[in-house]
């Protein structure tokens, strides 16, 4: 299966920007992928291009239905390629803020890849006093560029991260799962996305007694991929530039097993 599950690309003909969904509805559709909320979807029958069931966009061509492209104004172009994690950021921040039972003030984000990044920066741009807990040191450039951004950066295990009202897991990590749910503040909200378990050692009494929310989110629908393409087009753009490091083609084979790099996304470029 051709790999590739985050694009943009252009649309021959017209010359238009866009950035493909991912997931496709199941057949015959459920309740919610029938209501255009494939994200939702009730049976996972669903396929995602370039994860499972249907080829992704790691090529040169690649054709789809309109219905399954986002259009993005082309001042956006250099930087759309971040619509798609973005779109998964916006699913998660809106679904914290419906649940959340008061008016959240802190958030805290954990992992410093593009959804951490992106989620601190999106947190930040609804006026959030924001922090972000990785595992890369105190002067690795993601924290000086977080730092930039007026995100306070913290260190594991230097620093013990800072309790929030809502919190993100992003780390894909058991030990990030555990850490979310122990920096809650009373009615917090934390929302996993990526962490397969949850190791021992839950508080489930704080947790009761502090009326928290634990609740799982993935992929997006319209509305967070529109909310997306706006919130990006609000951010600074020197530090969104500074997310995206471009590399050839055939570098693929470092970037997929090599180590990581400074950059939190490395986008391959395909066709000029």
């Amino acid at each position: 299966m051709i790999l590739g599950h985050e694009a943009l690309g252009q649309v021959i003909g017209t010359g238009e920007w866009v950035v493909p969904v991912i997931r496709r509805a199941c057949a015959p559709p459920c309740a919610s992928c029938a209501r255009g909320r494939r994200d939702l979807c009730l049976t996972s029958h669903y396929r995602e291009r370039g994860i499972f069931g249907a080829h992704g966009y790691f090529c040169d061509w690649a054709a789809d239905d309109p219905a399954d492209l986002v259009g993005v104004p082309p001042e956006l172009a250099d930087r759309a390629v971040l619509v798609e994690p973005m779109s998964v950021v916006e699913k998660a921040i809106a679904r914290a803020c419906q649940t959340h039972p008061g008016e959240p003030a802190t958030a805290l984000v954990l992992g410093a890849g593009p959804i951490g990044v992106l989620a601190a920066l999106a947190l930040r741009l609804r006026g959030l006093g924001v922090s972000l807990a990785s595992l890369e040191p105190r002067d690795h450039p993601r924290a000086r560029l977080l730092e930039r951004a007026g995100i306070q950066y913290s260190s594991i295990p230097d620093r013990t991260p800072p309790m929030a009202d809502i919190v993100i897991e992003a780390a894909g990590a058991p030990a990030a799962a555990l850490a979310a749910v122990q920096s809650l503040n009373p009615l917090g909200v934390a929302v996993l996305l990526g962490a397969p378990e949850m190791p021992p050692g839950l508080p489930l009494l704080d947790f009761i007694a502090g009326n928290c929310t634990v609740l799982g989110s993935v992929n997006a629908g319209p509305e967070s991929f529109a909310a997306a393409v706006e919130d990006l087009a609000c951010l600074d753009s020197h530090v969104l530039d500074a997310l995206i490091r471009r590399a050839a083609f055939g570098d693929f084979a470092a970037s997929i097993l090599g180590p990581p790099g400074e950059a939190v996304k490395i986008v391959h470029i395909l066709a000029e």
